[in-house]
């Protein structure tokens, strides 16, 4: 046999090798997609479409995802999760933050779709992005000087970051101990303090009896209520700055796949808009700036 062949046959096997050991080492390096689980409560059935729409951002990012519809009183899930085997948890909603976090998984878990502080969880909590928020209001409301949020402790309607503060407008947060105390600060605001000038963000868990009696004398006073809850739309509230779900979605997809995944606020924000409210309080909206504005009720 020729020498030059033989020398040719040993470079192909030689390279052959190479090329199975390269791709052995990256499939070592790279891994498989984590095994991710999506973990949300099946009795609230006034929110499917708002699971659907984070489920469905989530995917977006990460592609087919295993789901995990938790039964109304459900109490230790860690069984389930076992035979599940999630190397990710994406736990959507308060109840289910706080079942996954008495388990094994709590190292692997995010949370969304619920009110936390960066001490509570890791995850992209509904709290939005005061930067965000501020280019929003600056937008649709150019004449607010001064725009105060009214929030309970535990359950932030804004993440105020002292390292973005807003230019205009001016961003006050006011934060109440319990419920109480919130609903005390709130009344001394809009039936005091207040002006024409101002808007109130008003607490996204405020009961409603209460809500009704504040946005009686909000009306009355000619005051600007705004609110991070879309159901406080139609209670005498002017717009309503809330989350875009398919966006909180892919946020939290991202978050993720990060190697430290940490806090974060909500990034991408929808606003609604109460055209009676507005009517009373004689603002005029641009139809340019009208088309900016996601849901609009009469």
């Amino acid at each position: 046999m020729n020498l030059d062949y033989l020398n040719k046959l040993m470079r192909l096997g030689i390279y052959k090798a190479l090329l199975i050991w390269f791709f052995f080492i990256s499939g070592q390096v790279h891994g498989k997609e984590p095994r991710v689980v999506i973990v949300y409560p099946g009795s609230e059935t006034s929110r499917a479409q708002i699971y659907g729409q984070v489920i469905e951002g989530i995917e977006k990012e990460l592609g087919p995802t295993e789901q995990f519809e938790v039964p109304e009183g459900s109490g230790d899930i860690e069984a389930q999760l076992d035979r599940l085997h999630p190397e990710k948890i994406i736990a959507l909603g308060k109840k289910i933050a706080e079942a996954v976090n008495k388990t094994a998984y709590r190292e692997q878990s995010l949370v969304g779709l619920a009110h936390f502080k960066a001490q509570g969880y890791n995850g992209v909590s509904l709290a939005l992005d005061n930067s965000i928020l501020c280019k929003q209001l600056s937008r649709f409301l150019p004449s607010v000087e001064r725009v105060i949020v009214v929030q309970q402790s535990g359950y932030q309607a804004i993440n105020n970051n002292p390292t973005t503060p807003c230019s205009s407008p001016k961003l006050e947060v006011r934060e109440g101990g319990d419920s109480l105390a919130t609903i005390r600060m709130l009344g001394h605001l809009v039936e005091g303090e207040a002006t024409a000038t101002d808007a109130v963000i008003i607490p996204a868990n405020l009961p409603i009896d209460i809500l009704y009696e504040v946005a009686k004398v909000a009306w009355d006073k000619k005051i600007i209520l705004l609110s991070t809850n879309l159901d406080q739309l139609d209670t005498g509230t002017l717009m309503v700055f809330y989350p875009n779900p398919v966006a909180l979605g892919t946020q939290l997809g991202q978050l993720v796949t990060k190697k430290k995944p940490g806090y974060e606020s909500v990034k991408s924000i929808d606003s609604a808009l109460n055209k009676v409210v507005a009517q009373h309080l004689s603002i005029d909206f641009d139809p340019k700036i009208l088309d900016l504005i996601t849901v609009k009720i009469k």
